[in-house]
C-alpha cells in the first residue's frame, strides 16, 4: 500500500511538474500588436524563445502564468516584430563606436561643431576627434558642409577628421600634421587632396570616385584595445536595441578583416552575451587575392555556422560579400562621375561566383549603377548555364539606378535586392547630378515589389548612412531626404505596413530565416519591440524619432527604457573614459 501511495505521489508530482512547465515564460498584454498577418491581437505569450498563444483575451492568457512567468504590460502601446536590418555594418560599427562623435539627428551645423569642440577639449594627446558618417549637410538648418576654417576653430590643437559619406572628408591642421600630410603627399589612385594656389593640401579629401583615401585615413587613426573594442561593441548593440533592432545581416566592409577584426562580437557570442542576431557576409580586403581569400574561408566555415560559433549563439557566417571582387565594384559617390568596372571584372567575378556555387555559399554583390549591374548579370547568366545560381540565396545590394530590364533578369535568376536609405543622405547630390527624371525611380522599390523580387530594407550604417532604421523607414514612406527634399511621389513610396514588412519579414529572407522570424506568429522566434510612439498614426516627420521602450530577443528582455524600470539595466561606462558615448 505504501508503495502504491509513493507511486501515486510520484505520478501527481509528475503531473504537477508538467503543469508548471506548460506555463509560458512571458506574457505581454494591453498591447496594440502588429502581427503582419492581419490578426487582431492585444496579448500574446512566449515559451522557449518562440511566440505561442496570440489573441484578445488577456485574462485567459494571464490565468496561465506560473510563478516564473514574466508579465509585461505594454500600456496600450504599439508592439511590432523586431527590426531586421538586411544591410548593416554592425560588427565594424561596434568596433569603432566608442571613438565616434555622431551627428545623427543634429539639426544645425552650429550644434554639430559644438559637439566637435566639446569632444576636442576632452580628447587626450595622441587621440582624435572623429565624425565618421551617418549625416548629411542638408539635415542642418544651414544646408551646408562645415568649412575647414570652422573645423580648425573648434579643434585648433586636437586632430580631427570628418567623413562625409564616401564622397570626401575634412582634416583639420592638427590632423594633417599628425598624419604627415604635406605638399609632397600623394593620394591613392582615384582620390585626391584639394590643394591651395601654392600646391599645399588644404585638408579637404576628395574621393573622385574611389573612397580609398577615406579608408586609408580611417585606418591610420589610433585603434582601441581589445578590452575597449569589447566595451564599444556592447555600447553599439545597446544603441541598436534602443531603436528596436533585433537582427542584422552584416555586410562586412573595407578595412575590416575576418576573423581578426571580429573578435569583440565573436567574444560576446561565445560568452552568450550577444544581444541581437548577426548573420555575417565576408568581405575580402585585397584586390587580386579575393579567390584565395574565399578558398581559405570556405575550408574552415560553412554557411549558417562558423568553426566555433553556432546559430544558437546568434552569430553566424552567412556567405560572401557585399564585395566579391574589387574589380567588379562601383561606388556611390554621387558628387562625382559614375565609375566603370575594371576590364578584368567579368573574369574575376566569374571565378568567385563559381566557387560560391560549388561550395553552396550565399553571396551578395555591391552594385549602385545599372551599367554595373548589367555587366554583373551577364556573368551570372553565363554561370547559370552550367551552375544554377538559384541553388544559393544571392543578393544585389543598393541598385539605385537599376533598369526594369535588369530587374526582370534578377527575377529570372532568383535573386533578391537589399535596399537601403542611402538616398535619404545623398539624395540632393544625386538630384543635382542626374536630374528629376532619374531621381524619381532611384531606387525603383515599388517596381521591385511588383515583379515579385524579394526585397529587404536596411540602413547601410554606419558611414554612408545612419544606423537608425527609422530614418530609412521615413525615407521609404515619404520619399524625402533627411533635409526634407522630396525625391519621389506615391509611385515610388511605400505605405507604412509594407515598409515595416520589408524591415522585418522581408529582411529575414536575406539571412534565410523568413520561415522562422519577422512576424508575431505562433512558432516564430520571439523577437519584438514595444515602441515609444505609434508608427501608423504619428505625423510622418516624427517617424525618425521612433525608439524602443522595450526590445525583446528570443523571448528575453534585452533593452528597456525608464518606462519599464523593473526591466531596465544600468548603462555601463564607455571605454575610454573620454569617449563621446559617456557624454550623450
Amino acid at each position: 500500500m505504501l508503495g502504491f501511495i509513493t507511486r501515486g505521489c510520484s505520478a501527481l508530482l509528475a503531473l504537477y511538474s508538467i503543469a508548471l512547465s506548460s506555463a509560458p515564460d512571458l506574457i505581454v498584454h494591453n498591447a496594440d500588436v502588429t502581427t503582419l498577418d492581419n490578426r487582431k491581437v492585444t496579448a500574446f505569450s512566449v515559451s522557449d524563445g518562440k511566440f505561442e498563444q496570440l489573441g484578445t483575451d488577456a485574462e485567459k492568457l494571464l490565468a496561465s502564468k506560473g510563478d516564473d512567468t514574466v508579465v509585461i504590460d505594454a500600456q496600450g502601446r504599439r508592439v511590432i516584430p523586431g527590426i531586421n536590418d538586411s544591410h548593416l555594418h554592425v560588427v565594424r560599427g561596434g568596433r569603432f563606436y566608442n571613438l565616434e562623435t555622431r551627428w545623427e539627428g543634429v539639426s544645425s551645423l552650429k550644434d554639430a561643431l559644438e559637439l566637435v569642440r566639446a569632444q576636442a577639449e576632452r580628447t587626450p594627446e595622441g587621440q582624435w576627434v572623429r565624425v565618421v558618417g551617418g549625416w548629411s549637410p542638408y539635415q542642418f538648418e544651414e544646408k551646408r558642409m562645415p568649412t575647414l576654417e570652422e573645423l580648425n576653430a573648434v579643434a585648433p590643437d586636437t586632430p580631427a577628421f570628418v567623413l562625409h559619406l564616401y564622397s570626401g572628408g575634412l582634416l583639420n591642421k592638427a590632423g594633417m600634421k599628425a598624419l604627415g600630410i604635406d605638399k609632397n603627399s600623394q593620394a591613392p589612385a582615384g582620390s585626391r587632396y584639394e590643394r591651395d594656389a601654392d600646391g599645399n593640401p588644404t585638408g579637404r579629401l576628395i574621393a573622385d570616385p574611389h573612397p580609398m583615401i577615406l579608408y586609408k585615413t580611417i585606418a591610420a587613426l589610433p585603434q582601441m584595445s581589445a578590452e575597449a573594442q569589447l566595451n564599444s561593441s556592447r555600447q553599439f548593440y545597446r544603441k541598436l536595441l534602443s531603436l528596436g533592432v533585433t537582427s542584422a545581416v552584416d555586410a562586412g566592409g573595407g578595412g575590416h578583416q575576418f576573423p581578426e577584426d571580429y573578435q569583440a562580437s565573436t567574444t560576446l557570442a561565445e560568452k552568450g552575451e550577444l544581444p541581437i542576431r548577426v548573420s555575417n557576409y565576408l568581405f575580402p580586403q585585397k584586390a587580386g587575392e579575393e579567390l584565395d581569400q574565399f578558398k581559405r574561408w570556405m575550408s574552415n566555415y560553412r554557411p549558417g555556422q562558423d568553426k566555433h560559433i553556432h546559430f544558437d549563439d546568434g552569430f553566424v557566417v552567412e556567405g560572401g560579400g557585399e564585395l566579391l571582387v574589387w574589380s567588379a565594384s562601383d561606388y556611390e559617390n554621387f558628387t562625382s562621375e559614375r565609375p566603370d568596372l575594371k576590364p578584368q571584372a567579368e573574369e574575376e567575378l566569374e571565378a568567385v561566383l563559381r566557387l560560391h556555387l560549388k561550395r553552396g555559399w550565399p553571396f551578395r554583390i555591391h552594385a549602385t549603377y545599372d551599367e554595373s549591374i548589367g555587366r554583373m548579370l551577364d556573368v551570372l547568366e553565363k554561370v547559370n548555364q552550367t551552375q544554377p545560381v538559384a541553388g544559393v540565396r544571392w543578393i544585389i545590394d543598393h541598385a539605385e539606378t537599376i533598369s526594369d530590364e535588369n530587374l526582370r533578369r534578377i527575377k529570372a535568376l532568383g535573386g533578391g535586392i537589399a535596399v537601403q536609405g542611402r538616398m535619404a543622405f545623398a539624395g540632393e547630390h544625386f538630384l543635382d547630378r542626374y536630374g528629376k527624371e532619374q531621381t524619381r525611380r532611384s531606387p525603383p522599390i515599388r517596381r521591385m515589389l511588383e515583379l515579385g523580387i524579394p526585397v529587404g530594407l536596411g540602413t547601410d550604417g554606419t558611414r554612408v548612412a545612419s544606423f537608425n532604421p527609422w530614418v530609412t523607414f521615413y525615407w521609404a514612406v515619404t520619399g524625402k531626404t533627411v533635409g526634407g527634399t522630396q525625391l519621389y511621389g506615391e509611385y515610388n513610396t511605400l505605405d507604412r505596413e509594407t515598409a515595416l514588412r520589408l524591415f522585418t519579414k522581408g529582411a529575414a529572407w536575406f539571412s534565410g530565416e523568413e520561415k522562422v522570424k519577422g512576424a508575431i506568429a505562433p512558432g516564430e522566434l520571439a523577437d519584438f519591440v514595444i515602441l515609444n510612439q505609434d508608427i501608423f498614426e504619428v505625423p510622418a516627420e516624427k517617424l525618425p524619432e521612433t525608439s524602443a521602450e522595450m526590445t525583446v530577443v528570443n523571448g528575453e528582455v534585452q533593452y528597456a527604457s525608464d518606462r519599464y524600470p523593473e526591466f531596465a539595466t544600468p548603462k555601463i561606462k564607455a571605454i575610454p573614459d573620454w569617449s563621446p558615448v559617456n557624454f550623450d
